[in-house]
């Protein structure tokens, strides 16, 4: 232990130079990998210059496990290299610069590694194991979604494992780090590992080895360097440079990935504008094999090969070929005698038996036999060459013995906890139920259905479906056609005729004439892959991303204790497929029985009628204007709830006399007070006035509900009415509900005082104070508090009311030079206190109780809109506080030298 430490303390005056990390079990991989190494390897253990790094942990010792040290050699000096400017192959080993350390003599046998090589040609250095720790053996043998090493199974794509030092994995990092440490620097705090590691499958017997070697010109993007925000250099796809880290160190990064019968390493190195790609391959030998879901250790074992023909039968599916055989079709789909490798695609009995009763009773052909025989049938089923599902990418195309077709594969992966295996598998969206079976003659694959052949796209299949002529006629005319004729894989949901007649009328119009955002509900449902139905498990919820990014739920039932066929499937809890997978040469459609609707697609009168604003939309439709606001774009509409219609005049109309609405004139400007350009969300919202499309302008302003983050505005007001919901969006607009109709404002502050006799007393003090051109003058935003005729007989009555010495003193502390709706004004307590400013300079408290309260008087009617602000009707006159109380009480911001009001809501204790 503290030699250990002591060599930790002494790195900075030793100076050490490492060689790569090559090693592995076997020297002879080194060589495999790299033809040009001529240097010999020998080792009577069979171990190498450091195991830890390639060696798999088995799972009782993956953090802190204790394993055997290797020796250094001494080795010539290297001559230095900045490794942030070296070039791609000099970065692709660790270098530490000085002279070389003593060995540490630990182990009686050792061998010397090559020194790593500036050349194009480098060793393969594979990493994995290293970022996923090995799973323990009884644990994997439950899961059956896992490889027995804990490692998620993905045998379509090659996962990248790299050398992270941000890995969860402490040990791990240390050792690629400081590899010259060993395992052993762990161990030693404790002691937490046993036991003597343990050969993956790939090193064992019965392995036979690959290796394939592929040269290209490299593209600009793989050759240039980047620095990523990590601070680290990358130079290409796979090398990385790290940081320094108690000296200077380099990485070589490569891919594995492995499958249950084969273990797949990749290395790609670019240099000088050329990628060499070198991949090395190794997987059990003809005739041996592994169990699914072994453990990483199970080695290759010989299995018993039998016929094609038994082997087909022991997979449940001898019927096909039997029929084969007598139509004389056998020996030609298994090559004739050639020698050439095959795959075949067998329909199970159950689903052959099917087909063929199909058959008789659809063409009354009295020898269904005949009909089944026909040699497409068989050679549709037929591959050359030996194709092994788990390499087999998604959407891969596969050409089969009969001329001009093709079988598509796809691969859904199943979530763990199922319990089922990881992936399903589908040939032209038939469920592949047993797979990779060798035999003599062929690899058999068994399908739940019989293929059969594809000579139209999906466009071809909807014009010729008596149904979908609606469907048809709108994807043409959103020119949306094109992409169900293209050869790019595309899934489609199709609704029927009859599910554009449950439409609502303004979207089925919308739709059936290709305005506005019809494509958009048609990309709700479009998929750019091939979904097949067997995609979906009962009692899973499957998500799949339509072309507009949002998420389509499918969901398919359990089978009931008496049903008979496939249970239904349903989409957002909505639509039913009604005839799935049927497949064309592009993709795959599914008959559905409602169309999948999208709020961003939906015309303005569809989104009201499903946001319940049904008065304003019934007076759009009896405006006969609703046609005209569907077609509005770039728009925000703050439509009134029906709670804020019901006992308009409007309302009334339209319960009583609807045909008067028809074309009316003041119905158009009243609907068009309520839309405003361009569209704005309230995260966009800002204290101001907008046009709108009636011409007059409607002013938006914000306040804050939060009693001590009063610069926090989180409400939202439009001529003092309040939003109450908002941001539905609908096809390039967007849609507010407020709790009040809108009505555009006829006078400013004056004439409303003029036009209510009740207010004929406040006037006559304005008159006085000399202040008629302020509430005259619309350039500007007040807030006038008008007490009634009542509140000044009231006072004199009780003698407190004789005339003001000072009108015009009385007359500005009930005017304030902003807009403070009533929604504005929310309860407060003591000490977060929030005042407004008159024009007089008294802060006059706000807070609210059974209503609106500005200092001692209560706001009995709120939010009369004026041209240039808005009036409260009050029921006292308000007496500000004296200046000096003001001065007296403590404040919860200190005001300081240079202290200036926050606006309307300062803050007192």
């Amino acid at each position: 232990m503290l030699r250990l430490w002591a060599c930790l303390l002494l790195l900075g005056s030793i100076q050490i130079q490492a060689v790569p990390f090559y090693g592995d079990s076997s020297s002879e991989e080194v060589a495999e990998f790299d033809d040009s190494s001529d240097s010999t390897h020998e080792s009577s253990d069979n171990s190498s210059f450091m195991p830890h790094l390639t060696h798999p942990l088995p799972a009782h010792r993956n953090l802190f496990a204790p394993l055997p040290y290797a020796p250094f050699a001494p080795l010539a000096p290297l001559e230095p290299q900045d490794p942030m400017h070296a070039q791609a192959s000099q970065r692709m080993a660790s270098v530490w610069s000085g002279p070389a350390p003593l060995a540490p003599q630990l182990h009686s046998s050792s061998h010397l590694l090559p020194l790593f090589s500036s050349g194009y040609d480098t060793e393969f250095v594979p990493l994995e194991h290293q970022q996923q720790p090995q799973g323990r053996q009884e644990t994997a043998a439950t899961v059956p979604a896992q490889t027995p090493n804990g490692v998620e199974q993905k045998p379509f794509n090659v996962d990248t494992i790299t050398t992270d030092v941000n890995s969860p994995n402490p040990a791990i990092f240390f050792q690629q780090s400081f590899p010259f440490f060993g395992n052993e620097f762990f161990n030693s705090f404790g002691g937490f590992g046993f036991g003597a590691a343990q050969e993956p499958w790939w090193k064992g017997p019965n392995v036979c080895t690959e290796k394939e070697e592929d040269e290209t010109v490299a593209t600009e993007t793989e050759a240039e360097e980047t620095v990523d925000t990590f601070g680290q250099e990358r130079d290409g796809v796979t090398n990385v440079v790290r940081s320094p880290l108690f000296g200077q160190f380099q990485f070589s990064v490569n891919s594995c990935a492995e499958k249950p019968n084969k273990h797949v390493c990749t290395k790609i190195v670019n240099q000088n504008g050329k990628k060499k790609t070198l991949t090395l391959t190794r997987q059990c030998c003809y005739g041996y094999g592994r169990p699914r879901n072994a453990d990483f250790t199970t080695p290759c074992e010989k299995i018993d090969i039998k016929d094609v023909e038994a082997t087909a039968s022991d997979m449940g599916a001898k019927q096909f070929l039997e029929s084969a055989r007598t139509a004389g079709e056998l020996a030609d789909m298994l090559g004739a005698g050639s020698g050439k490798k095959v795959t075949l695609f067998v329909p199970n009995d159950a689903a052959f038996m099917e087909y063929r009763g199909h058959h008789q009773q659809e063409n009354n052909v009295e020898d269904a036999k005949a009909e089944a025989s026909k040699p497409s049938i068989y050679k549709l089923h037929a591959v050359l060459g030996e194709v092994q599902l788990e390499d087999v990418p998604n959407e891969k195309l596969l050409q089969t013995e009969l001329p001009d077709q093709k079988i598509r594969i796809n691969s859904y992966q199943l979530p763990a906890a199922l319990g089922l295996e990881p992936y399903r598998f589908a040939a032209n969206c038939v469920p592949i139920e047993k797979h990779d079976k060798l035999s003599e003659q062929a690899l058999v694959h068994t399908l739940g259905g019989v293929l059969k052949p594809l000579t139209k796209n999906l466009m071809d299949i909807i014009r010729e479906r008596a149904d979908m002529s609606i469907m048809r006629t709108v994807l043409e005319k959103t020119n949306l056609s094109a992409m169900l004729e293209d050869d790019k894989p595309v899934t489609i949901f199709v609704p029927t005729d009859a599910a554009f007649d449950k439409l609502e009328p303004h979207l089925r119009r919308a739709l059936k004439e290709g305005r506005g955002c019809a494509s958009n509900i048609l990309k709700n449902h479009l998929l750019d892959l091939t979904f097949c139905s067997l995609a979906t498990v009962p009692g899973a919820k499957t998500t799949a991303y339509n072309l507009l990014g949002e998420p389509l739920l499918l969901n398919r039932t359990h089978r009931a204790a008496n049903q008979t066929g496939p249970t239904p499937i349903y989409i957002n809890n909505l639509a039913k497929i009604i005839d799935a997978d049927i497949m064309g040469t592009n993709g795959v459609l599914h008959v559905i029985d409602t169309i999948l609707p999208t709020e961003s697609a939906l015309p303005m009168t569809s989104l009201m009628s499903q946001k319940n604003l049904t008065i304003f939309q019934r007076l759009l439709e009896a405006s006969g204007y609703d046609d005209q606001f569907d077609d509005l774009d770039n728009v925000t509409i703050f439509a009134p709830t029906d709670k804020a219609l019901q006992n308009t005049e409007w309302a009334r109309m339209l319960k009583e006399q609807p045909e008067l609405l028809n074309h009316n004139l003041d119905l158009l400007e009243f609907l068009n007070y309520h839309v405003v350009k361009p569209m704005i969300k309230t995260c966009d919202l800002s204290e101001k006035s907008l046009p709108t499309v009636a011409g007059s302008s409607v002013r938006l302003n914000l306040y804050s509900t939060h009693a001590l983050f009063s610069d926090v505005m989180n409400r939202a007001t439009v001529n003092c009415a309040r939003l109450v919901h908002f941001d539905d969006e609908s096809c390039g607009s967007v849609l507010h509900q407020v709790d009040r109709a809108l009505t555009p404002p006829k006078n400013n502050m004056l004439k409303l005082l003029e036009a209510n006799p009740n207010y004929s007393k406040f006037l006559e003090l304005v008159r006085k104070a000399n202040l008629t051109q302020l509430l005259s003058n619309d350039s500007r935003s007040l807030t006038l508090l008008v007490p009634k005729n009542d509140v000044f007989e009231e006072l004199n009555e009780s003698g407190e009311g004789s005339k003001p010495a000072d009108p015009m003193a009385l007359v500005k502390t009930h005017i304030v030079e902003d807009v403070v709706c009533c929604a504005g004004i929310i309860p407060t307590n003591w000490p977060f206190v929030r005042s407004i400013e008159s024009i007089s300079g008294q802060h006059l408290r706000i807070t609210r109780d059974r209503r609106p309260k500005i200092e001692n008087a209560g706001v009995t009617k709120c939010d009369v809109v004026a041209t240039n602000g808005i009036l409260h009707e009050i029921n006292d006159i308000i007496v500000p506080r004296p200046q000096r109380q003001q001065q007296q009480r403590p404040q919860l911001i200190p005001p300081g030298a240079g202290y200036q009001p926050q606006g309307d809501f300062d803050v007192f204790f």
